[in-house]
């Protein structure tokens, strides 16, 4: 069995690694959309509001025993209670919690409704997940609602986990060795700072994040990736929660709203939280399978002839794919150069990045090919041969997909093989 030749990419130039970049950022607007990741969103952020006070109450009874060895950790659940007062008070809970002794068949029996609740949220995301990596087809329901309490139970403990760190830090740096940091960064060591509080909550959305994309999505993205996204949609998320809290102001919603308008914000930023997590998972899918989503686009390319913005702005983005181009595949043919002749077979599907292609038949008959067209690809999909001879009639640069790889594209892309029906039923 012969080895197959590796496929060596082409280093980008810089103009080409800008061009990568948007055809990165279309492709993952274009599926959003595609996916009504709006709706998802959505979906997510009434999850939350289901969930949000369960998940609190799982997390402070998981606390409680650390409470009590450690009563310091406390002024780190007073200031957290302080900064969702006004949504839930949770200090009657807690202090009631602390201070049970015994347990009884009803408190077993609200354990088990708060932890269901909890899982409207995972739920939501869950779903979301499966339908932007299309992996829900890959799982049984059982797992699927494996996955669900799996998931919520690991984000809770990785939560109270960096509620933990953070008070240890905390202890660490209050000795006497660390005066001078003491002195630098009040807030940081202060523990009732409002400071550390936003610290500690922005981290535990880039930890819960960074493990959603790794794990939830059921591709196992490179961990890098899912850092670097984790990350991004961390950083959007406070500049669009800093946005809201410095340009709203929430006295005029008060007395339209009254009590409720600080649930109002508070949904307003859950939203947007969401909508930037789906945004930036389904980047991570299309940076998984760019190659495979670039050769769709480049296929579904319109023709030139027709017009609009969004026409234009496909074909500029798309028309010359570089990224597709390995050491083997791209070809450079002068003006005048046979490309293919007739009766060859078609084992290959020409892409013309550059230049112009005629087709000359033996009745005298020819047929052009411009840049942007495939030329082959339903002969390539019939097993038949080329019934004229290519000529390059200019100058012409061309990407060269071998017969397993348009094969490939078609079985994996509903819409590239609609194309390619729809081509085949005009001959």
């Amino acid at each position: 069995m012969k080895n197959k030749t590796p496929k060596i990419n082409i280093k980008l130039k810089r103009s080409q690694r800008l061009t990568k970049l948007g055809q990165i950022v279309y492709l993952t607007c274009s599926n959003f959309q595609a996916n009504n990741l709006w709706e998802s969103a959505s979906s997510c952020s009434f999850g939350f509001v289901f969930s949000f006070v369960p998940i609190v109450l799982i997390i402070l009874t998981i606390l409680v025993g650390i409470i009590r060895v450690s009563p310091g950790i406390l002024d780190y659940v007073n200031a957290f209670a302080g900064e969702i007062e006004s949504i839930v008070d949770i200090k009657p809970f807690l202090n009631n919690i602390i201070n049970k002794r015994n347990f009884h068949f009803v408190d077993i029996f609200l354990a088990f409704w708060i932890i269901w609740m909890a899982r409207k949220l995972f739920q939501s995301i869950v779903q979301a997940m499966y339908k932007i990596f299309n992996s829900i087809k890959k799982r049984r329901g059982i797992l699927n609602q494996a996955i669900m309490f799996v998931s919520e139970f690991i984000l809770i403990i990785i939560i109270a986990t960096v509620i933990i760190i953070t008070f240890s830090f905390n202890r660490l740096v209050s000795f006497d060795f660390f005066e001078p940091l003491q002195d630098f960064l009040p807030s940081i060591v202060n523990q009732s700072s409002h400071t550390i509080v936003t610290i500690a909550m922005y981290f535990m959305i880039f930890i819960c994040t960074l493990f959603a994309y790794r794990f939830i999505s059921g591709t196992h993205p490179r961990l890098w990736l899912c850092f670097i996204y984790s990350f991004l949609d961390t950083i959007c998320f406070y500049f669009i929660s800093l946005w809201v809290s410095t340009f709203l102001n929430l006295s005029n919603y008060n007395i339209v709203y009254g009590a409720i308008s600080t649930i109002i914000i508070l949904m307003m930023k859950v939203y947007f939280f969401f909508v930037f997590f789906l945004f930036f998972a389904q980047m991570i899918y299309v940076t998984q399978n760019f190659d495979l989503l670039l050769k769709c686009e480049v296929y579904l390319l319109p023709d030139s002839e027709r017009r609009g913005w969004i026409v234009q702005l496909r074909r500029m983005l798309f028309i010359n794919p570089a990224a597709l181009k390995t050491t083997t595949n791209a070809r450079m043919f002068k003006q005048g150069e046979v490309i293919f002749n007739s009766d060859d077979k078609a084992d290959s599907v020409y892409y013309i990045r550059t230049g112009t292609i005629t087709e000359q038949f033996e009745n005298g008959e020819s047929q052009t090919f411009e840049k942007g067209s495939f030329v082959g690809d339903t002969l390539c999909l019939l097993d038949e041969r080329f019934r004229g001879t290519g000529v390059a009639t200019t100058d012409c640069k061309l990407i060269i997909f071998s017969a397993e790889e348009f094969k490939e594209l078609m079985k994996k892309s509903p819409k590239a093989a609609s194309k390619a029906l729809s081509k085949l039923a005009e001959i």
